[in-house]
């Protein structure tokens, strides 16, 4: 097939997706010095206090996503993006690995060939195996041609629809006006299979692989300026993707995740947890009642321990540093200068939920001390691209995050 390549599994589709990711373009400079480490910026998370001070009161996060979600009931986006529409396949669109292979887009980025994604909320396929995968696409109003944008994966919780996951966070209808494109892939039956590939189930690195190339090819999207963000089951899914896609995505924002793959070597992503401290789902230390996933039970990690892992993983081998923050939580945060940035916030009132976003009680209580939408895009900004590393030169606390509270 003229201008696409076939790839196998989970291994060749990360091949393929770290391999077209860079195109033409120069790679990124994998010594960038972060504009702030987490050690000391997530101090400045209190200054998200202030947050309602200097925002647009238009500028709601919640409101964003509402809209986003009717628009993309108006795009014909369905409730239950779960059913991919086979193609020749089994009949009943599972999405599940057969063996068959992944067909990953390759050739020239959007920003060599002027081609530029639709702008507004659209509902896209790719084909993964014998499945078409369904995710929503969120494109900022008057991009220029050949402007390359940052891309944002926003990944749902377990059983809820991407709909859902916007009208709750509002992150779609917010980052778009700072100039990313936002996707909301779509797990089978609205599920993740983030603990394997293979086996018959899923395989979700393959789709989130085929979805990166497929965009690449499409649209100008910058590369190395890949982040994501997950809720519950779908943050585990995007450290799951960045652990088997190395290079691909420069830092993540999980609320309330569970796990950290054993086999998830050499990590440079970028990570901070933002997990409640009243979590009944997913508590902080650890356990809680196994939960299904297409691959079999999970059981929660503890946090300190899976990001520990993590940190230690990634070259950091010091040891945490605890901090309090009034209203806050607590933040505990692994720096090591020239490595990656990994830190959690413990957060005070905080359940199995999305800080600021609307109540759901039975998931324990919400936080309303800052914003999880508005953390995540600060944290992409403090972050900016794929190598980001912490540095005793980066810029101070109020110089970063002050002038982004402000809107600079």
């Amino acid at each position: 097939m003229a201008g696409r390549a076939r790839a196998r599994g989970r291994r060749a589709g990360s091949r393929r997706a770290g391999g077209s990711a860079g195109g033409r373009a120069s790679a990124p400079n994998r010594t960038t010095t972060v504009w702030l480490p987490i050690a000391a910026a997530l101090v400045v998370v209190a200054l998200l206090l202030g947050y309602a001070f200097v925002s647009d009161p238009g500028d709601e996060p919640t409101a964003g996503g509402d809209g986003l979600a009717a628009a993309a009931a108006r795009a014909g986006y369905p409730e239950d993006a779960s059913e991919p529409g086979d193609e020749g396949g089994d009949g009943g669109g599972s999405g599940a690995d057969d063996g068959a292979s992944v067909i990953v887009p390759v050739g020239p980025s959007g920003c060599e060939t002027g081609k530029t994604l639709p702008a507004g909320v659209t509902t896209e396929t790719v084909t993964v195996g014998k499945s078409k995968r369904s995710f929503l696409l969120a494109v900022p109003a008057d991009t220029p041609a050949g402007e390359p944008r940052p891309l944002i994966l926003n990944f749902h919780a377990a059983g809820q629809p991407p709909t859902d996951l916007e009208a709750y966070t509002g992150l779609a209808g917010e980052a778009t006006k700072q100039g990313y494109v936002v996707v909301d892939p779509a797990g089978v039956d609205n599920r993740w299979n983030f603990a394997s590939s293979g086996g018959g189930q899923p395989d979700d690195i393959a789709f989130v692989a085929a979805l990166l190339a497929d965009l690449r090819t499409r649209g100008c999207l910058a590369d190395g300026r890949v982040f994501a963000t997950g809720f519950g089951d779908g943050a585990d899914m995007a450290v799951a993707a960045s652990c088997a896609l190395p290079g691909r995505i420069a830092a993540i924002v999980s609320v309330a995740g569970s796990v950290v793959p054993a086999d998830c070597e050499k990590p440079i992503t970028n990570l901070f947890e933002i997990h409640g401290a009243e979590d009944p789902v997913a508590p902080w230390d650890g356990g809680g009642a196994p939960r299904a996933t297409p691959s079999g039970e999970v059981t929660a990690q503890p946090v300190t321990e899976r990001l520990g892992r993590y940190a230690r993983g990634a070259g950091c081998d010091a040891e945490p540093t605890n901090q309090q923050l009034p209203g806050l939580g607590e933040l505990t945060a692994w720096a090591c200068d020239g490595k990656p940035d990994v830190g959690a916030l413990r957060v005070a009132r905080g359940g199995h939920t999305w800080p600021q976003a609307e109540a759901r009680p039975d998931l324990g209580p919400t936080a309303t001390s800052f914003s999880a939408t508005v953390v995540s895009l600060l944290y992409f900004r403090a972050h900016p691209v794929v190598g980001a590393v912490v540095s005793p030169t980066s810029p101070g606390l109020a110089q970063s995050l002050g002038d982004a509270l402000a809107g600079g």
